[in-house]
C-alpha cells in the first residue's frame, strides 16, 4: 500500500527508490549524443570500405580472367602453327632435310625451337642442333604414345628437358600420313615466352603475377623469376584452384608477403593466371577515412572525460553515502561521518551508523550459534564418516535429490560427478527395484521409517549391495521429504554368503569323512570276526593315512588336490635317498576333494601289501606309478597304473583280502572306476580307470591335459 503525503508536507521530501546513479545519468547523456554519430561515421566508413573493396576485386577478377584467356589464344598460336606444320609436304614426302631447312630458314628466335620424332620414340631432326647429327631417343613415350592414340595435339606441364637441360614447355602434334601417325612434330618453348607475356601487362611495382601449368607449377612470374620458376604454388593456392576455377582468397606468396590473390583458370588448356596485391596496399585506401574517425573519436573522448569531471563534482556527496551503506553490508564498522554538506546525506549517514552497530551485536551472538551448530555437525559427520554411511535427502513433489560424497561413493559415483534420483532408481538391480519402489512408498504413505537392503550395478558393471535407512519429515515450505543413510554392505552380504557356503561344505565334508571310517571300520570288524590279529593296527593306519590326506586337502582349502602330490604323500615315507625305489611320471592333474579321499585310501592300502608282501618289502624292490588321460573311450578317463618289480615272487591271493575290498568298494563305488589286478609272479600290477568328470577338478585343466597327454 502507497500512503498519501500528509498536508504541507512537500513531496520532494519522500525518499525514491534510486534506479541510476548520477554518474550513469552524465554518462548517458554524453553516450546518447556521440554513440549515433559514431555509429554513422563508422557505418559511411565501412560502406565506403566495403565498395572500394568490391570494386578492386571485380577488377582484379575480370584481369585474371582476361589473362588467362590470353593464355589459351597464345597457346592455341602455337597449336595451330603446329597444325599446319605437321601437314607440310616435305614431311610427308620423306625430305626430312628440306623441312629441317625450312624451319631455319624461318628463323625462329629463341626461345622456340622444333624436333620431328618417330612415335616410337626415335629422334629424326632437332633445330636445336645441325641436321644429321645423331640424337638419343625421346624419353617421353608416354606423352608420344598419347598423341599416336588421340591423334591430338597435346600441350605439356613445364619440365627439365633431357638434352639441354632446359625448363620447357612442349606442343606436340601428330602428323598423320595415310591416316596413319607417322610422325611426330614437338614445338619447344622455355618459360621466357609466358615471362613475356607478363611483361606486357606492366603488373605494378609490389604487386605479383604469375601463370601456373596445369600441376600448379609456376611457369612465368613477374617478381624474381629466376628463383620462383619452377617451383609449386603455395599449398592454399594450390587448394583453392583444385575447389574451383576461378576465385579470391588471402594467401602468402612464396617470398613471405600477404597478399589478396586472384586467381582464374583458362577453359581450353588448364593453365591458370594468378595475380596478387600486397594487403598493406588495400589498407591505404581506408586511411584517409580513419583519419577523420579519430578526430571524431578525440572529440568525443574530450565531451567524456568533461562527463567524468562534472560527475565527480555532483557524485562525491553521493559516493561517500554508498561506501558507507557498503561498509554495512560487508559488516563492516560505519563511524559517524564527516559533514558532505548536505542535511539529508548527513541524516541517512548517521543512521547507518547506528544500524552498524546494532548489526555488530547481533552478528556475535549469531555466531556463538554458528559455532555450536559447526560443533554439532562435525560430530554427526565423524560419526557417519566413521560408520562409512551416506546421507541424502529426497523430495518426493519435485524429485530433488540431495546426496553427500559418500553417498555418491556407495553408488559407484565419483565424489562431484552428478547423482539424480532417476540415476539411483536406474543403478538398482532390475530384480529389486519393484521391492525398494514398494519400500519407499510404503514408507511415504504411512509415514514409518525406511530400512531396504537391495543390489546395486555400479558403472563399471560390478554388483554391490546397499542398506538404506531413512525417515519422512514436513519442511517449513510445507513439503513432504524423506532424509536417511545409506551404507555398502557387499562385504558383509560376502561374508554371510561365504559362512553359509562354508557351513554346508563342512556339514558334507564330515558326512562324506564318517561315512569313509564307517566303511573302513566296518571292514576291519569283519577281518577282526576272521581272527586277523593285525585288524586293529590296519584300522589305526588307514585312520592315521585317511588323516594325511585330510591335511593335504585342508592345505588347499578343500579346493582339491594335484594326483601327483596324493601319490608322494602316501608313497614318500618309502622312498630312498636317490629317489630311485618309487617312480612317479604323469601330467599334471587336480583332483575333485571326494577322488582325493577315495584314491589316498586306495594308494594307502596298495603301499602296504606292498610293505608287507611286495616289492617294497625287500631292498632290490621298486614301485613304478604311472598316470594319463585317455582320449580313446567316451568320455574321457584318467589310467592310473601301478607296477612293482624287483620283489619276492606273488602268488595270487585264495580269497579277497580287505585291502581290495576297500579299494573296490571305495573306488569303483564312490567314482564310478574300474580296477584291475594282475598277481603276476615279477610283481603285482594294478590298472585303475575312472571317468574324468568324476576325478577332475577343473575342466578347462583336464581338456588341456587330453591334448598333451592322451594316448
Amino acid at each position: 500500500m502507497v500512503r498519501e503525503p500528509r498536508a504541507g508536507t512537500n513531496a520532494m521530501d519522500r525518499p525514491e527508490r534510486a534506479r541510476t546513479s548520477l554518474r550513469q545519468v552524465l554518462w548517458g547523456l554524453v553516450l546518447a549524443i556521440s554513440l549515433p554519430i559514431i555509429l554513422v561515421a563508422a557505418g559511411g566508413f565501412y560502406s565506403g570500405y566495403r565498395a572500394e573493396q568490391q570494386a578492386v576485386d571485380q577488377r582484379m577478377q575480370e584481369t585474371a580472367r582476361a589473362m588467362s584467356l590470353l593464355l589459351d589464344r597464345e597457346i592455341d598460336k602455337s597449336v595451330l602453327v603446329m597444325r599446319v606444320l605437321a601437314q607440310s609436304p616435305t614431311i610427308a614426302s620423306g625430305d626430312f632435310e628440306g623441312f629441317y631447312r625450312r624451319m631455319k630458314d624461318a628463323r625462329l628466335a629463341d626461345p622456340f625451337w622444333i624436333a620431328l620424332f618417330e612415335p616410337d620414340g626415335r629422334t629424326v631432326f632437332n633445330t636445336r642442333v645441325p641436321y644429321g647429327v645423331r640424337l638419343p631417343d625421346s624419353n617421353r613415350l608416354d606423352v608420344l604414345r598419347q598423341v599416336r592414340e588421340t591423334r591430338e595435339p597435346h600441350v605439356s606441364n613445364l619440365y627439365t628437358g633431357s638434352l639441354s637441360g632446359e625448363r620447357l614447355i612442349t606442343i606436340d602434334a601428330p602428323v598423320i600420313i595415310d591416316e596413319t601417325v607417322a610422325y611426330i612434330l614437338t614445338l619447344a618453348i622455355t618459360p621466357e615466352a609466358f615471362q613475356n607475356i607478363i611483361r606486357d601487362q606492366r603488373i605494378v611495382d609490389g604487386w605479383n603475377a604469375a601463370v601456373l601449368d596445369r600441376g600448379k607449377r609456376i611457369v612465368a612470374r613477374s617478381r624474381a623469376p629466376e628463383r620462383f620458376v619452377g617451383q609449386m604454388a603455395s599449398a592454399n593456392v594450390q587448394d583453392a584452384l583444385a575447389a574451383s576455377s576461378e576465385g579470391i582468397l588471402q594467401s602468402v606468396t612464396l617470398d613471405g608477403v600477404a597478399v589478396r590473390t586472384y586467381f582464374n583458370q583458362s577453359p581450353a588448356y588448364g593453365w591458370s593466371f594468378i595475380i596478387s596485391v600486397p594487403t598493406s596496399e588495400l589498407a591505404q585506401s581506408i586511411q584517409r577515412s580513419l583519419f577523420w574517425l579519430m578526430i571524431l573519436a578525440g572529440v568525443v573522448l574530450g565531451g567524456l572525460i568533461l562527463a567524468a569531471l562534472l560527475a565527480r563534482a555532483i557524485a562525491r556527496p553521493v559516493d561517500q553515502l554508498v561506501a558507507a551503506a557498503q561498509a554495512l553490508g560487508r559488516r563492516e564498522s560505519v563511524s559517524g561521518p564527516d559533514s558532505t554538506q548536505v542535511l539529508e546525506f548527513d541524516t541517512i549517514r548517521t543512521a547507518l551508523a547506528e544500524a552498524s552497530a546494532d548489526i555488530r551485536t547481533h552478528e556475535r551472538d549469531r555466531e556463538d550459534v554458528l559455532a555450536q551448530m559447526a560443533e554439532s555437525e562435525a560430530r554427526l559427520r565423524l560419526a557417519l564418516n566413521a560408520g562409512h554411511f551416506g546421507s541424502w535427502e529426497f523430495t518426493p513433489e519435485t524429485g530433488t535429490f540431495i546426496t553427500s560424497a559418500t553417498c555418491r561413493a556407495n553408488f559407484g559415483r565419483g565424489r562431484d560427478e552428478p547423482f539424480s534420483y532417476a540415476d539411483l532408481v536406474s543403478s538398482i538391480h532390475p530384480e529389486d527395484r519393484a521391492m525398494q519402489a514398494e519400500a519407499v512408498a510404503q514408507a511415504i504413505a504411512d509415514n514409518t521409517d525406511l530400512h531396504v537392503e537391495y543390489r546395486t550395478i555400479w558403472p563399471d558393471g560390478s554388483e554391490h549391495w546397499i542398506r538404506v535407512s531413512g525417515r519422512t519429515r514436513m519442511g517449513e515450505n510445507g513439503q513432504l521429504s524423506m532424509v536417511g543413510v545409506s551404507q555398502e554392505i557387499t562385504e558383509r552380504k560376502l561374508a554371510e554368503e561365504r559362512q553359509r557356503l562354508l557351513l554346508h561344505e563342512l556339514n558334507h565334508r564330515v558326512k562324506n569323512t564318517l561315512a569313509t571310517v564307517q566303511s573302513v571300520a566296518s571292514l576291519t570288524r569283519r577281518s577282526a570276526q576272521n581272527t586277523d590279529p593285525a585288524a586293529w593296527n590296519a584300522f589305526m593306519d588307514r585312520l592315521h593315512g585317511l588323516a594325511k590326506t585330510h591335511d593335504l586337502l585342508t592345505t588347499t582349502h578343500w579346493q582339491g588336490a594335484l594326483l601327483e602330490d596324493v601319490l608322494k604323500n602316501e608313497l614318500d615315507p618309502y622312498q630312498d635317498a636317490i629317489r630311485q625305489r618309487i617312480r612317479l611320471r604323469g601330467p599334471r592333474i587336480n583332483l575333485q576333494p571326494s577322488a582325493v579321499l577315495a584314491l589316498g585310501l586306495a594308494i594307502h592300502e596298495m603301499a602296504t601289501n606292498a610293505v608287507k608282501y611286495g616289492s617294497l618289502s625287500v631292498p632290490d624292490g621298486k614301485v613304478h606309478v604311472m598316470w594319463a588321460v585317455t582320449s580313446g573311450t567316451v568320455p574321457p578317463s584318467l589310467l592310473v597304473e601301478w607296477t612293482e618289480s624287483g620283489g619276492p615272487t606273488v602268488k595270487e591271493p585264495e580269497r579277497q583280502g580287505f585291502g581290495t575290498k576297500l579299494i573296490q568298494r571305495g573306488l569303483a563305488q564312490q567314482l564310478g572306476g574300474e580296477i584291475k589286478l594282475d598277481f603276476a609272479p615279477s610283481g603285482v600290477r594294478c590298472v585303475i580307470t575312472f571317468p574324468i568328470e568324476t576325478m577332475m577338478a577343473d575342466a578347462d585343466d583336464a581338456g588341456e591335459t587330453r591334448q598333451r597327454y592322451a594316448s
